[in-house]
């Protein structure tokens, strides 16, 4: 089997895990929408900002693009102890930093809060200020299961990391139905602080497999772990550089009506569920074996992965992304449309993910790209980038606020994005010159204009089917129509890339019909 079958297989393994968890998170919103008033949901969602700010400047991605080279080069040359040693130092540092910023921002919430929600009045603000406040024992469990999952994914082992995020949504939606009756929003931010620990200690036994031990102490004298932590800071600048938008998403959004910042979430997180099941799954696989082609040297290799990364992204979130904008209202309608989620809010939310949406693609392959100079063992160019297109959102998103109000700033991220992938895109060119640009200008423009076709048919059938419907149909006939759209659009595009000869449907078909058949091998 080629290694590009073999990680397109080990993609579509994790992509099942990873659909769980993206289920899950649907349903995780879907009862708390349910459950909650907006009034409440706006704060809850509020006080996500500062646990979040300090775990993605801290741990979050920064430990997956410093860990895994380091630690997969030590483990390829069998220094197994030295790699724990490394692991436990990069923990034992970061759990010092995660214990000040919490402990500083459970002070000074009283005052940041105010300033990142201004439209909300002053019950809003304690209200968020409480939500906070509990939750800053979260980035802290979080952080240290995000370094058992680069731990576990430098081994090559990313079913059992790839189950967290399920016992994370799985926590707070038991919080939601338990707690929630008697303890209000209270009660989900204590279900947000259980789900993170369980997080973590749903990965210990397999970190403990793994012959993992972990030792006390910074050990800064070992140069792999000097060349963790080194690596580790651009990243957590980009990273927190990155909250920045959505600090200011946050701000903008509460002074756009009560529910904004709801359905902001809510959007965002429709946007996130193929990006999950399809984007950062790939990401996580590819990434082991850029970094071995990386560190043996061999580039022309290495700049096939990407290439073949890329261009299966393109091909797949390309009509992702049409399908969803053409049956954005019927989604969102199917998902979130219960108990106090209205049909105002169903609106907002489906003309927000509309321009999301613009923007899948490009996210999709920062994913890809990322890692791919995470590889080798080059984090501060794409923080660059990330950095670059964190300036432009956040400025597109004050200026399309005024005249487009929430979409706009959807469609500002989603510009955004773009600019963060073709400059991402160029610095690889420029640094690997194996790289070729234009097999995924060609698959890109083939893609769209299948797309283009497929979403003007789906665009087509649900107009017709809408006239010989309900006026107000019902969840049955909804999903009845969203598959009879699906389907055929679907049917179009895989028509159209035959036609179009896009080498990427035949090695999609085969590798799903590998993976089928691996039982009947066994």
């Amino acid at each position: 089997m080629t290694s590009h079958r073999a990680i397109a297989r080990a993609g579509l393994v994790v992509s099942g895990a990873f659909l769980v968890s993206r289920v899950l998170g649907w349903v995780r919103y879907t009862v708390i929408g349910a459950g909650f008033e907006a009034p409440e949901l706006d704060a809850y969602f509020a006080a996500f900002r500062l646990p979040d700010f300090i775990f993605q400047l801290v741990a979050a991605g920064a430990l997956s693009s410093s860990l895994i080279p380091v630690v997969a080069g030590l483990l390829a040359a069998d220094e197994r102890d030295r790699a724990w040693r490394v692991v436990s130092s990069v923990a034992n540092l970061m759990l010092i930093g995660l214990a000040i910023a919490a402990a500083v921002m459970f002070v000074l919430a009283p005052v940041i809060i105010p300033a990142i929600t201004p439209g909300f009045t002053q019950a809003g603000w304690d209200r968020t200020v409480d939500l906070t406040r509990i939750m800053l024992l979260s980035p802290i469990f979080l952080a240290l299961g995000s370094v058992a999952t680069s731990l576990l994914n430098a081994e090559g082992r990313f079913a059992a990391s790839a189950v967290a995020p399920i016992v994370y949504n799985l926590a707070i939606i038991g919080g939601a139905l338990i707690l929630g009756p008697s303890l209000g929003v209270t009660g989900l931010a204590i279900s947000v602080v259980l789900g993170s620990l369980g997080h973590l200690l749903v990965q210990v036994p397999n970190i403990l497999a793994a012959g993992y031990r972990h030792t006390r102490g910074v050990d800064l004298a070992d140069p792999a772990a000097r060349k963790a932590l080194t690596l580790m800071a651009p990243r957590a600048v980009g990273l927190g550089a990155t909250q920045i938008t959505f600090l200011v998403v946050t701000s903008i959004a509460t002074v756009l009506g009560t529910g904004a910042l709801t359905a902001f979430n809510f959007a965002f997180l429709l946007l996130q569920i193929p990006l999950g099941v399809i984007g950062v799954p790939l990401g996580v696989v590819v990434l082991p074996a850029l970094s071995r082609e990386a560190a043996t040297g061999r580039l022309d290799e290495f700049a096939g992965l990407v290439s073949r990364g890329a261009r299966l992204l393109l091909f797949v979130m390309l009509p992702i992304a049409g399908l969803g904008m053409v049956l954005r209202r019927e989604i969102v309608e199917l998902l979130f449309g219960y108990g106090r989620f209205d049909a105002a809010s169903v609106d907002l939310t489906a003309a927000t993910l509309l321009t999301f949406l613009v923007g899948l693609a490009a996210h999709a392959l920062i994913a890809v790209l990322a890692r791919a100079f995470y590889a080798r063992q080059d984090t501060a160019t794409p923080v660059a980038a990330a950095v670059a297109s964190v300036l432009v959102n956040t400025t597109l998103s004050i200026a399309l606020a005024g005249p487009l109000g929430l979409p706009g700033i959807g469609l500002a991220i989603a510009i955004g994005a773009w600019f963060e992938a073709a400059l991402l895109l160029g610095l690889l060119r420029r640094h690997v010159p194996q790289f070729s640009l234009w097999p995924i200008v060609l698959v890109a423009v083939r893609s769209l204009t299948a797309t283009a076709a497929m979403s003007a048919v789906a665009f087509a059938t649900l107009g017709g089917l809408r006239l010989i419907g309900s006026i107000e149909p019902g969840k049955v006939e909804l999903l009845v129509r969203s598959a009879i759209v699906t389907g055929l659009g679907l049917a179009v595009y895989v028509l159209l890339a035959a036609a179009l000869r896009i080498p990427e449907l035949p090695s999609i078909v085969g590798a799903m019909a590998d993976l089928i058949r691996r039982p009947r091998r066994a």
